[in-house]
């Protein structure tokens, strides 16, 4: 393994330790793919710092314990944005 790729992936791994942000986010930030971040953490992390892959694993196994919620609440976000409020319809009694 290249020391270019060990030295991102310590970084990736400090950083998503001390910011608990997701892999997509952490990956914009790095400018890398979402695929590297998670191969990086989860296959390359372990054998660089066993100590450090441990702590980067509670916070995936938060992440993933929590997506279906992140999902739901990205769609009803998307959907209060695009969808114009009816309005009510105000009847005059006589």
């Amino acid at each position: 393994m290249h020391d270019y790729i060990k030295e991102r992936t310590i970084k990736i791994g400090r950083c998503i330790v001390e910011t608990k942000n997701t892999v997509r986010t952490i990956a914009k930030e790095f400018g890398v793919s979402k695929s590297t971040v998670h191969k990086d953490l989860t296959e390359r992390l372990p054998e660089i710092n066993p100590d450090l892959a441990n702590q980067v694993k509670t916070i995936l196994e938060y992440h993933k314990s929590i997506r279906h919620l992140r999902g739901g609440e990205a769609t009803k976000i998307k959907y209060k944005k695009t969808t114009p409020k009816k309005k009510e319809a105000v009847f005059a009694r006589t």
